[in-house]
């Protein structure tokens, strides 16, 4: 998990502080800060503050926003189905006038994170690969030595252009369609941390479309109760640690229920924030302007011309230089090495400067980031003091910097996906976990015809012919190797007729684009498809068996595909497929 590079400060609007988490959420867990205290009357609509003065930004180590789906502001604050998200609401800063920017969802997500909603007026899935280069918050908090990393909730690494999977959709998490975001800078909601220290500076978290509430009009299920339940779950911990731990959780949504004034439920909550409520307009630009006068980065589009969010902030005064201690680091001899320096309070910008760096190791302009390629093996005492903008230093941190000989690093380990079964004729994706450094590769002994291994660990193809197969995969680099067997058995497609797989229940939002091929299998190729009770806007190629198109018919529908082989044989398929307005 990504450490943070980079710390507290204020902007030049005001002194220094230090704060150190920021986490931007729509719900978080009740039972963790349960033992915050508030006065027995305290409730959203009695803690309007006395005056709104406003304080200069504070500059957090970490930022985590957790977005939630469609809900008008009143379906949310006052109501008891949301006990978690209303208890944050008391202690923490609730906008009583924030808004969404447009209808339906992608365009605000969009807008967001990048300040702009790229063209985008509908929820159709973006176009494979990257389509967007425009700046954006992740971009600017790395090109300032901050880090960022997203954290998507039902989202396959292995399938990451997916437009859907499950009740993932790829239009609630744009960062995935811009090409300047790091692939390695997005995770699962699994790999959220547990020691909140490893947050990136700023982080998204995205619940699927069930625990973000979206879905709740067609599924009791997924209600308002269970997303402030999500959230408890998922980010009580973290608010709890905030609270204490100088840190800060924001609770957003991304549009209401398709009205005209589309005002929305946002809640800040943490260290530093002066409880109540808060008349004055915002909106998702204003967010993310005051998250770009936070971290002195560059603004983007609408949000240059954004008011940031300043009248909640508690002055707390100026705070000594402190630099943190980045423990014990290793390298190896001609592999690229860095470190970025956490530094806290003062007044920015900050110079750093470094006694015992091993050979080949500097810091560039002074800076407090360390880059290059170590020449020499050994073990050097590194010692480390930061300087603010006025001048008043930090104590010194040191530390242990170990340089290995070159070709030494961590032998590779590889884990065992378990026995495999597969029918021939059925296209195949696994990727194996594979851990150490450098990276390992790949082989493999014994997979079944039509399948291969690639880069990545990554088997892939169609397996033509039936048998059962003892799978060996060895990963090996430059510090040993590792294998995991397992057994792989192909069976043989149904005889005597034609199958069409069952894609199971569908569901679609009014206007979105469907891509959805049907297997078929069985007889004897070429096949044919038909379907019937299609929603409509949406057509069958029956060629390919592929269903396309974007779905206009709003309701459930009992869709039913047939597929005739080359010999007249038929087999169908039915299933429900569900259209709503989002």
């Amino acid at each position: 998990m990504p450490e943070s590079g980079f710390r507290s400060r204020w902007t030049a609007r005001g002194k220094p502080r230090s704060a150190t988490f920021v986490a931007l959420s729509v719900g978080v867990t009740l039972g963790a800060i349960a033992a915050i205290t508030l006065p027995a009357s305290a409730g959203p609509a009695d803690r309007t503050p006395t005056a709104a003065v406003a304080a200069a930004i504070p500059r957090y180590d970490h930022v985590v926003v957790v977005v939630h789906e469609n809900a008008n502001h009143e379906e949310i604050i006052g109501n008891t189905q949301a006990p978690f998200i209303n208890q944050l609401a008391a202690g923490g800063a609730s906008f009583t006038d924030f808004h969404g920017e447009t209808h339906p969802s992608q365009p605000n997500y969009l807008a967001m994170f990048s300040g702009g909603t790229q063209g985008v007026t509908g929820d159709e899935c973006p176009p494979s690969g990257s389509p967007y280069g425009a700046d954006n918050l992740a971009r600017q908090l790395i090109d300032v030595g901050a880090t960022w990393g997203s954290y998507n909730e039902d989202w396959q690494p292995g399938n990451p252009s997916a437009c859907t999977s499950g009740s993932y959709a790829r239009k609630h998490n744009p960062w995935l369609s811009f090409g300047n975001v790091p692939a390695e800078t997005t995770y699962t909601t699994a790999q959220f941390p547990t020691d909140f220290t490893r947050l990136p500076t700023v982080s998204y978290v995205v619940p699927n479309l069930c625990n973000d509430m979206h879905d709740r009009l067609f599924n009791s299920s997924c209600g308002i109760r269970t997303g402030d339940t999500w959230t408890n779950n998922k980010l009580g911990a973290y608010a709890a640690w905030a609270k204490t731990h100088n840190s800060l959780l924001v609770v957003t949504w991304d549009e209401d229920n398709f009205r005209a004034e589309n005002r929305i439920a946002t809640v800040v909550y943490g260290a530093n924030v002066k409880p109540g409520q808060y008349a004055g307009r915002k909106d998702h630009y204003s967010l993310l302007r005051t998250f770009e006068d936070m971290y002195g980065t560059r603004r983007s589009g609408q949000a240059a011309n954004a008011t940031p969010i300043t009248e909640i902030w508690q002055d707390t005064g100026p705070t000594p230089v402190s630099v943190t201690n980045p423990g014990t680091r290793t390298g190896t001899v001609g592999q690229a090495a860095s470190l970025q320096l956490q530094v806290s309070g003062g007044t920015a910008p900050y110079t750093c400067a470094f006694q015992g760096l091993p050979a080949g190791l500097t810091n560039p302009a002074g800076g407090c980031a360390v880059s290059g390629t170590p020449t020499a093996p050994g073990s050097a005492q590194v010692t480390v003091t930061a300087t603010d903008g006025l001048g008043a230093a930090s104590s010194p941190a040191s530390f242990t910097w170990t340089i290995a000989p070159t070709g030494t690093g961590t032998p590779p380990t590889i884990a065992s996906p378990g026995n495999r079964s597969t029918m021939a004729g059925t296209s195949v994706d696994l990727t194996l976990a594979t851990t150490g450094s450098p990276a390992p590769t790949c082989t493999a002994t014994g997979l079944p015809a039509g399948l291969t291994i690639g880069a990545g660990c990554r088997i892939t193809g169609t397996p033509t012919t039936p048998a059962t197969s003892q799978v060996t995969v060895t990963a090996t680099n430059a510090s040993g190797s590792a294998s995991a067997a397992f057994q792989w058995t192909v069976t043989a497609p149904p005889t005597g007729g034609v199958t069409v797989a069952d894609p199971g229940a569908q569901s679609s939002k009014f206007n979105q684009q469907v891509d959805l091929t049907l297997g078929v299998s069985g007889g004897t190729a070429p096949y044919t498809c038909a379907a019937k009770n299609l929603p409509t806007g949406l057509w069958l190629n029956p060629f390919t068996c592929a269903i396309t198109g974007k779905a206009w018919g709003v309701g459930t529908f009992a869709t039913e595909v047939t597929a005739t082989d080359g010999a007249g044989r038929k087999g169908a398929v039915t299933f429900p497929w569900s259209v709503t307005w989002f």
